[in-house]
């Protein structure tokens, strides 16, 4: 998480921001493909979803090219997968009753929780 941070530099350096914040999305999807599944798993897959989103909307990330709306939309798939597999972790995704994300990403979780 310590490469997904704001953004505040000339932009002559901005490419290698975009770096960081490629680097630090590719070692989470590396830990996302490695967790077993399950409820508490799931829990903490959510967890970091919503302290990703604070970060976009209030923590100053310039995700213009979209590498960490991309690291989000590639989770929400991946606990979409796991509520198929296990049903309870769809628990885990009651957590975002109530909660608006920038991009409303909680909503395809929020359905199986509705089913």
């Amino acid at each position: 998480m310590r490469y997904i941070k704001s953004y505040e530099g000339p932009s002559r350096t901005w490419f290698a921001y975009q770096s960081s914040l490629s680097e630090g999305c590719n070692r989470l999807s590396k830990i996302v493909s490695e967790l077993p599944v399950g409820q508490r798993t799931a829990k903490l897959l959510v967890d970091t979803l919503l302290r990703l989103d604070d970060r976009l909307c209030r923590g100053g990330i310039d995700d213009s090219d979209g590498t960490v709306g991309g690291f989000i939309e590639e989770t929400v798939q991946v606990l979409k997968e796991y509520a198929k597999l296990n049903p309870y972790c769809i628990e885990a995704f009651s957590e975002l009753k109530g909660k608006e994300t920038c991009f409303g990403w909680e909503e395809p979780l929020l359905e199986f929780v509705k089913n």
